[in-house]
């Protein structure tokens, strides 16, 4: 059966563009006890994957270094199964290699319950999958979002940001969203937002100061820079930042920085706590029954943008790093 995936072919000097990969043939693997042949139907992609390129090891994978094959969720369809687990036909999601077709141990695949088969796929890469689970776990556990909150997300059309947006008015919260383009605030504002900035038009703080004039009790930083700093200066008492992101500095070069003024955090008493996902998975039952609660409800819907073509991962990944999205940004594979 013919394969494909996408390798790093260069590592990128600057920002990464489609030019830094290559697509090659792919050999598929035996079919083995308790493994699965699976088929790339729908491809989620992250921008925190290119801090890894040419990078260190971390919490969420290994460095990619050229002739590597990057991986991020997708939802496969099984095509042979020998396990128990799995049959033919059968909708999952897994972390996937950039890669068509692929053999994965059952264990790694996350079945589509039937309840949720009439669902769009994408919906299990975005409020459902796993920028959903991100958006949940930092909102609900680590900011500890309430009805009283006012809350800013930053990078709020993304992929984790859109649904952290949506969770948060969920529970009745007042929700500031900040994003790069004039299209992308009337999305938020379609999603609930009480109030929306370009963080083009002006300086950040200014254009939060004028959406918040009271001031916040939660940051959701999907960014970090200039809106981390106005967020700092805007904080009640008692406020909460949560990191989650920091899509301003990455793939940039150079040197990074925090907070130019976190000195604020001693005399308001303010609290910053970054986190890693993939350590949370006993909330995950908490997330799935309230997103899918949620979504049936009409209080949430799956925000994306879809390249159509497996051969156009390259061009999505940098276009994602280029604000080229609106929501998560995803591959449809088939065809």
């Amino acid at each position: 059966m013919d394969s494909h995936e996408v390798q790093l072919a260069s590592c990128p000097d600057g920002a990464v563009e489609a030019r830094n990969f290559r697509i090659e043939t792919a050999d598929v693997p035996e079919l083995g006890p308790g493994l699965v042949l699976v088929r790339l139907r729908r491809l989620g992609l992250n921008a925190g994957l290119a801090n890894r390129i040419g990078g260190p090891d971390t919490a969420y994978g290994p460095g990619i270094r050229p002739g590597d094959v990057p991986a991020s969720d997708g939802v496969v369809e099984v095509l042979a199964s020998r396990s128990n687990l799995f049959r033919q036909g059968d909708l999952a999601v897994r972390k996937s290699l950039w890669r068509s077709v692929d053999v994965a141990a059952a264990e790694e695949l996350r079945r589509i319950p039937a309840l949720e088969e009439d669902l769009p796929l994408e919906a299990h890469l975005t409020v459902l999958g796993h920028v959903g689970f991100t958006a949940y776990t930092g909102m609900m556990r680590f900011g500890g979002v309430q009805a009283a909150d006012s809350v800013f997300v930053s990078g709020a059309a993304g992929g984790v940001g859109s649904c952290a947006v949506q969770f948060a008015k969920a529970v009745g919260a007042t929700v500031v969203g900040s994003a790069g383009s004039a299209q992308k605030v009337r999305l938020l504002s379609e999603l609930g937002a009480d109030a929306t900035f370009n963080h083009h038009d002006g300086a950040a703080l200014d254009l939060l100061r004028a959406a918040a004039p009271e001031g916040i009790d939660l940051f959701y930083d999907n960014v970090g820079g200039e809106q981390l700093d106005a967020a700092m200066e805007m904080l009640r008492f008692g406020g909460r930042v949560v990191i989650c992101g920091a899509a301003s500095q990455y793939g940039k070069g150079g040197e990074r920085r925090g907070p130019a003024n976190y000195m604020r955090m001693i005399y308001r008493q303010l609290t910053m706590r970054g986190f890693d996902v993939t350590s949370n998975e006993d909330l995950r039952q908490d997330f799935e029954a309230d997103a899918n609660r949620w979504l049936r409800a009409g209080k949430i819907r799956s925000v994306h943008t879809v390249i159509d073509g497996f051969g156009r991962i390259p061009e999505a990944f940098a276009s994602l790093l280029s604000g080229g999205n609106s929501g998560r940004m995803i591959v449809n594979c088939d065809g």
